[in-house]
Formats: C-alpha cells, sequence, structure tokens
C-alpha cells in the first residue's frame, strides 16, 4: 500500500487539522503539534491517526458506548510516552481533569427510589452533571453452581463474559447501565464458585453469563464439560450506580463539592471523587538529622475513597492507581529543614487526599535519628503540555 515519502533527515510534517477550520467557524488552520490544556479543559482528536504525548497531568478517555460517559484506564495517572490514538472525531479525548469531579462512590445504598424520580443535586460542583442509576445490580443466584453445572474437565478456570444492561434507548429504565465483570474458580476441574469485580447496576433483565474455556487450558483437546453459571437482580430501590456526565470546571479546595440523592426514596448517600494534584507543600518545624543532602518528599495514598460496594472496582483498589509525588526539601545548615514551601517536580496525581513520606538523603558521617518536620499539602490543579503528532 503506498506510504509517506521518508527517509534519512525526513521528518513528519506539521500537523494542518489539529482543530480544522470548519468546525464552529473556528479561525484557519495552524500547523502545530503543542497544546496546553489548562484544568477542565478537553480535546477530542480529529478524525484520523495521532501520535500523543499526554505529559504529566493529561489523560487519554474514549467516550464508552455502554455507559455514555468518558472513561480512562485505572493506570492513567502513569501512562507515559507515546501513545498512538485512532479517532473518528468524537470517540477519544485528552483532558485535564485536575481539580475536577470525576466519579463518586456509594456510601449508602437508600430504599424506596424510583429511576424516574431520582436525581442527583450538587453544591459546589463547578457545574458537574450527574446521573443516578436505581437497582439492576446482579448477584450469584442461589445454587447455580452444583454438581450438574459447574461443569468438568477443566484445567484452568474459564473466561466469564457477562453481557452489558440495555443501552438507554432500549432499556426500560431510560438511563442505561453499568456492566457487571467478574471471574470464576475451580477445584478439581469444576467451577466451585465466582467472584464479582463490579455486581454492575442498571440491569433490568437478568443476562446470561457465557462460561468460555481457556484458550490455554491444557485439557482443551482432551474435551471440556461447560459449566453455568446464573445470576438474579437484586438492589431494588436502591441507588447501586453514579455516572459522572460531565465533568466540569475544576473546584477549590477538591473537597468543596457535595452530592445529595433526590427523589422518592431515603438515606441513600455518595461521596465525590475528585482528581487532584498537589499544587503546594508547606513545611515547618524544622527538623533534625538530615545531614547535607536534600531530602525527597513523596507520598503514599490517594486512591478513591472504597464505599460499601465490597465487590466493586473502589472497594477493591482497581479502580485507580495513584501516582506518589516527588518534592525535595532544601537544607539549611547542618541537619535541618528550613520553614519553607517544598519545590514540586512532580506534584502526582490522585482521587483521594495522600500522605506525605520524607525520604532523607546520604547520611553518611551523621549519627542519630532523622526528625521530620510537619509537612501539609495544598491540593489543587496544573495546566500541562501535550504533543499531538498525526501519524502517517
Amino acid at each position: 500500500m503506498p506510504a509517506p515519502l521518508s527517509g534519512p533527515g525526513v521528518g513528519l510534517p506539521p500537523n494542518q487539522n489539529l482543530y480544522p477550520s470548519e468546525l464552529l467557524n473556528a479561525p484557519y488552520d495552524i500547523a502545530s503539534n503543542r497544546q496546553t490544556l489548562a484544568p477542565g479543559q478537553s480535546f477530542v482528536f480529529p478524525a484520523g491517526d495521532w501520535y500523543v504525548s499526554n505529559a504529566c497531568y493529561l489523560i487519554i478517555q474514549f467516550l464508552d458506548p455502554v455507559t455514555g460517559v468518558w472513561v480512562m484506564s485505572s493506570s492513567a495517572a502513569w501512562n507515559g510516552g507515546i501513545h498512538f490514538v485512532k479517532s473518528d472525531g468524537f470517540n477519544c479525548r485528552l483532558a485535564n481533569l485536575t481539580g475536577c469531579p470525576v466519579a463518586a462512590v456509594i456510601t449508602s445504598y437508600g430504599s424506596g427510589y424510583v429511576q424516574a424520580s431520582t436525581t442527583i443535586a450538587v453544591t459546589g460542583g463547578g457545574g458537574s452533571t450527574w446521573q443516578p442509576i436505581v437497582g439492576g445490580q446482579l448477584q450469584l443466584a442461589a445454587g447455580s453452581i452444583v454438581t450438574g453445572q459447574g461443569g468438568a474437565g477443566y484445567g484452568v478456570a474459564p473466561l466469564v463474559l457477562i453481557p452489558p444492561p440495555a443501552p438507554p434507548q432500549s432499556n426500560s429504565n431510560g438511563v442505561g447501565g453499568i456492566p457487571a465483570s467478574g471471574y470464576a474458580v475451580i477445584a478439581s476441574g469444576t467451577v466451585s464458585g465466582f467472584t464479582f469485580t463490579n455486581p454492575g447496576a442498571g440491569y433490568t433483565s437478568i443476562p446470561l453469563a457465557v462460561v468460555v474455556p481457556s484458550p490455554f487450558d491444557p485439557n482443551l483437546a482432551t474435551g471440556i464439560t461447560a459449566a453455568t453459571i446464573t445470576f438474579s437482580l437484586t438492589g431494588s430501590g436502591s441507588i447501586t450506580g453514579v455516572l459522572c456526565t460531565n465533568n466540569g470546571a475544576p473546584i477549590s479546595p477538591p473537597t468543596a463539592i457535595t452530592l445529595t440523592v433526590s427523589g422518592a426514596g431515603s438515606q441513600a448517600t455518595i461521596t465525590p471523587v475528585v482528581m487532584q494534584t498537589i499544587a503546594s507543600a508547606t513545611v515547618s518545624g524544622g527538623g533534625t538529622g538530615f545531614g547535607t543532602v536534600s531530602a525527597m518528599l513523596t507520598t503514599v495514598g490517594g486512591a478513591p475513597p472504597a464505599g460499601t460496594i465490597t465487590n466493586g472496582p473502589d472497594f477493591t483498589n482497581l479502580a485507580f492507581r495513584p501516582r506518589p509525588a516527588q518534592l525535595t526539601l532544601a537544607i539549611t545548615g547542618t541537619g535541618t529543614v528550613s520553614t519553607q514551601a517544598g519545590t514540586i517536580i512532580d506534584g502526582g496525581l490522585f482521587e483521594g487526599a495522600p500522605t506525605p513520606v520524607i525520604i532523607a538523603g546520604a547520611q553518611e558521617g551523621v549519627s542519630g535519628s532523622v526528625v521530620g518536620p510537619t509537612i501539609a499539602f495544598t491540593m489543587g490543579s496544573r495546566s500541562d503540555i501535550a504533543v499531538i503528532q498525526q501519524a502517517p
């Protein structure tokens, strides 16, 4: 097939349609491959193939056809390097969501809610919008994995494929839902159990799970009797899922948002999740024993709150993997950290408040223990620069 003319010293051409002039009476096309995104801004890739460097605080998302919201990988905070993106002009974007609401966890299911009348009121949310989902959670049907239904001959656990709930246009609840997922375990060649990694939400009918032998099962050629896994619906009248349908503008501080469930039911509570980075770090109280080499200030934690869905990705720490921060602390005199702000090299990326950790510098010739100063983080947002280059 034809390929672009290339060779030593012949590089990629500058972009001509990073933001096409045909869109919304925009200015004429500019040949550029740099784009700054301030907190709350996003950039939908024009149709075509692209090489993307999403810098430190930007994330690549796709528009999920099941939920209808923009989603990211759980390791989005760590995705460095150059990425290849294929876009139809609508389905993939680069976003700076630092300081913005990105999700919510359910802390109390509540009861008595009706989908048509249930809403979520937002206080201080930067214009973010939210869609509650009532009922339609899956659970393992009683006695669904017993002798005669667990199959036989499995050498490794089979894959379990669960259909998603119907989309809004064909779902009787009018809003769609969240797909369920999980995995099977085996004992003596038979499926003996199933564990949800997400029980889903918004199912109005019981989906039929498909149990598929692993293509690497050593017993595949000798014969396997397929297992059957059956589900039932639970959570009727309760809040089983929440979708952030628009992230809105960044808020400061990141905790300045409250979500309140309204409708016919009662007692449901949800906690918003805000993507954030360290905007500044204040160091006070001195500290001793640091020697003459600057100490490093890093973090632990920063994951989203767990919520009460114990078999969901938030509770099992599979929803988002925080990236630790890296800051330096200047040393004054011998072994004392001055009262100052830490210098941010990487503010990290979090969906919850992290805890500071000080790692002292080289201690050669210094005796005694390190006594740390008091560290206070101010969480917030940060602008970033992306490199977006059209691929050949």
